[in-house]
């Protein structure tokens, strides 16, 4: 469900962007990350679909991002981002995929305020057939209250499809806004959140309401002198859904537990290597959309 809205601020975006390079900016800097994983998926399944298959598997993950950062006079920030996964299962080549991103984000500094926009695409193929888009647009403000404590407020505007499958055809309403508590500055701090959104979809029986509530937590050591960097984090879901599901006879209630922690061991300015584990638990009155889902791998990354 693509809009011409969302097509104009992105040619706007990057025509700020050329103006950004084209004036006298106070500096560009440019990033790029490559990374290649391996994981092991307990229970292979598509989350977009709320379909799980009960078996597990291996998945080895290569990936590319890149990003330009253009900067004028410390005031206003412009930064844009794109990217490649590739995810190659061994047994279930059904689900491969292959996601591609495009990111815009216009920022500016008003006082002690943060102020900005950010427009963002993704599209997805499965087995190298179109699976999903994606598209977004979202304002947000941020600033200090004090040295320790930050706060970030955003408004998301969202829209999806899904091949073969128009009744998931949605978009969506969301609020969030997330405290950030630093502890010793960037080497540890703490992030709380809470979102809620709103689901509209072409069939009504995917119409939702959701309340969400997210914690973070993040620690930076040194393992002798190499950077070590431990990130925690757990979010909880509540799903009401609005219209009877036809299956069960009645509005559907999801709750969904995530948890996820990530130890990260750099070895030089450029290359880091890490291993993380991933949990999903999914209740819900309909049968086939509880289940669990848990994923442990390793990553070896470049940041240039």
């Amino acid at each position: 469900m693509q809009t011409k809205a969302f097509t104009a601020l992105a040619r706007a975006l990057l025509l700020i962007t050329g103006c950004l390079c084209g004036a006298s900016a106070s500096g560009a800097d440019f990033d790029l990350e490559l990374a290649a994983g391996y994981a092991w998926d307990d229970n292979v399944g598509l989350d977009e679909l709320e379909r799980a298959t009960g078996e597990s598997d291996e998945v080895t993950t290569l990936e590319i991002q890149g990003s330009a950062l253009f900067s004028y006079e410390d005031r206003a920030s412009l930064r844009v981002s794109a990217g490649l996964v590739d995810d190659s299962y061994q047994e279930f080549s059904q689900v491969d995929r292959r996601t591609e991103s495009l990111g815009v984000n216009l920022e500016a500094q008003l006082g002690k305020a943060t102020v900005g926009i950010n427009w963002f695409d993704v599209s997805a193929d499965l087995d190298d057939e179109e699976f999903l888009t994606y598209e977004r647009l979202s304002p947000y403000l941020a600033g200090f209250l004090s040295k320790q404590w930050f706060l970030r407020g955003e408004y998301v505007y969202g829209e999806k499809t899904i091949a073969r499958r128009p009744g998931r055809e949605a978009d969506s309403h969301s609020v969030s806004l997330d405290s950030y508590y630093f502890i010793q500055g960037l080497k540890r701090y703490a992030v709380v959140g809470y979102t809620f959104r709103v689901d509209n979809a072409r069939a009504n029986r995917y119409d939702y309401d959701s309340h969400a509530i997210k914690a973070r937590y993040v620690h930076r050591e040194n393992l002798g002198r190499l950077p070590l960097e431990l990130e925690i984090e757990g979010k909880y879901e509540d799903r009401q859904y609005k219209a009877p599901d036809p299956m069960i006879g009645t509005e559907r209630e999801d709750t969904r537990w995530r948890f996820s922690a990530e130890l990260r061991l750099a070895f030089t300015d450029y290359a880091s290597w890490a291993v993380m584990i991933k949990n999903s638990d999914y209740d819900s009155n309909l049968p086939t959309a509880s289940y669990s889902d848990l994923v442990v791998g390793t990553e070896i990354r470049l940041s240039f």
